[in-house]
């Protein structure tokens, strides 16, 4: 019992700080954040990519890591409902270095995956506006201004906290679930179609078949599986902004799993019932199955149709933006938190006088949002710039998900009861996964100039930003001891 005492002495004074922080955040708050924090569309296409068989991998990705994380989940947030999540989670389960390195990894894949806001954004007006805006998919001058823009409304959206934020999650899950019915709708109803040409799709869109088990294939499950079923810790970072933080958190994961699992299906059937699965866009293939459907050869009759298809490309484009202002206000709680515990300099713990945000976290990560983008975008494809810019954090968030699923491994009854053996074999399994999502995220799913080089770039980026975050924490680490001295 006595192991306890000093954690809960550590609780009360994180606690403390949290209560800074204006607790806006309700359970009818977070199952709408739930759902836009994980459902990417990236992903659907990714899913699609496999073709009809695509059904047996969400199965089975919800078996082996979906229900893992919520099971983390229901576990960690009763015994540290504290603001930071997985950081205070993984700090006091397995130390303070292994908090840091868990929120430097998250930090870097939120980084690197809103830095390609304005690739999406582009490709996205470039199907919305029609073939004379193909060009827009491609203009590093017009990526690099839509950055800016966009970063820029970002952050004024951020600055008053999460009263207006929690709102922008509701708006940018709402147009999710429209977008998502739009296209279920797709499935029966083919716009573009007529009784002289009826619809033909290129593949049947769903299938309950065991897809062939190919390197290719492994491939394609482990990045669909890890990229597109992680996320349902991320509300645990605003726990200090919750009320009742442990229940609510808890309640919120479990009723957004289904709807994200029928969002993902119906989105990447609709995709293989107007594309071949070989031709999917990864970077907007949302955007490209709605200009499909509605591509009706220009008659006047079927202008209204094409106008709905374009306005559903451009509101999606809107919800992407609404999805990344949060992350970009969970992405600026951490160094808020590690400067609490002097980890990070204590110029990143002033908060907005009248808000109570931290703004001077959400300025850095602006400006290094926009700075990322533009050496993404130099010199290459925008495929290969987007797959680059995902891919290199979504390896820092394996980091990230490895230590996490490691705190009930190693909890042992020193926080309560002890993990039970059904968590535990979780765990491993989410592990194992994770590992897997590792390896292949060294080879590239679209085609690239130089695929070691590709592989060096990702492998380079990752071990560089560690070695800075190890010593970032071990220079506030000695920066600490000489204050307590």
């Amino acid at each position: 019992m006595n192991s306890t005492a000093p954690q809960s002495a550590g609780q009360s004074a994180e606690q403390s700080a949290s209560h800074k922080l204006r607790r806006e955040l309700g359970l009818r708050d977070l199952v709408p954040m739930q759902i836009l924090m994980v459902v990417g569309v990236t992903w659907a296409g990714l899913a699609a990519r496999q073709g009809s068989t695509h059904v047996a991998f969400w199965l089975l990705g919800v078996l082996l890591l979906l229900l893992p994380v919520a099971g983390v989940v229901h576990y960690c947030v009763k015994i540290w409902p504290l603001e930071g999540g997985v950081y205070q989670w993984t700090k006091h389960a397995l130390g303070p270095f292994a908090g840091f390195l868990s929120a430097w990894n998250f930090a870097m894949w939120a980084l690197l995956v809103v830095s390609a806001l304005g690739i999406q954004c582009a490709t996205s007006l470039s199907y919305a506006l029609g073939p004379g805006a193909a060009w827009m998919e491609n203009s590093q001058g017009l990526i690099t201004a839509l950055n800016i823009g966009l970063f820029t409304l970002i952050l004024l959206v951020n600055i008053p906290g999460l009263g207006l934020g929690r709102w922008v999650a509701h708006f940018g899950t709402a147009v999710t679930v429209l977008i998502t019915l739009l296209l279920i709708a797709l499935l029966f109803y083919h716009p573009h179609t007529s009784r002289a040409h009826p619809h033909v799709s290129p593949q049947p869109p769903f299938s309950l078949g065991v897809p062939a088990l190919t390197m290719l294939s492994l491939n394609l499950f482990s990045k669909l599986t890890f990229n597109a079923l992680t996320g349902l810790e991320q509300v645990a970072v605003f726990a200090g902004e919750t009320r009742n933080a442990a229940r609510t958190i808890l309640r919120s994961a479990w009723l957004a799993a289904p709807v994200i699992i029928v969002i993902y299906m119906s989105m990447a059937g609709a995709m293989l019932s107007y594309t071949p699965a070989d031709r999917i866009d990864l970077t907007g293939p949302i955007p490209q199955v709605l200009a499909a459907a509605f591509d009706t050869g220009g008659s006047a009759s079927s202008s209204a149709g094409l106008l709905l298809g374009r306005g559903a490309i451009l509101l999606l484009a809107v919800a992407t933006v609404a999805q990344y202002a949060i992350i970009v206000a969970e992405t600026a709680r951490l160094p808020m938190v590690a400067a609490w515990d002097h980890l990070l300099p204590a110029w990143f713990t002033r908060l907005h006088p009248r808000y109570r945000t931290p703004t001077r976290s959400l300025a850095v990560i602006v400006v290094l949002a926009v700075l990322l983008c533009f050496l993404a975008t130099a010199g290459s494809g925008n495929q290969e710039a987007f797959q680059v810019l995902v891919t290199c954090g979504n390896v820092g968030y394996a980091i990230n998900y490895l230590l996490m699923f490691s705190v009930p491994l190693v909890a042992g009854m020193r926080f309560g009861p002890r993990p039970g053996l059904l968590l535990r074999a979780a765990c491993v399994a989410g592990m194992l996964v994770t590992l897997v999502s590792i390896v292949f995220a060294l080879i590239p799913v679209v085609d690239v100039k130089s695929s070691g080089m590709y592989a060096f770039k990702i492998a380079l980026t990752t071990l560089a930003a560690n070695l800075l975050g190890a010593a970032l924490y071990w220079r506030g680490n000695r920066v600490r001891s000489r204050a307590q001295r």
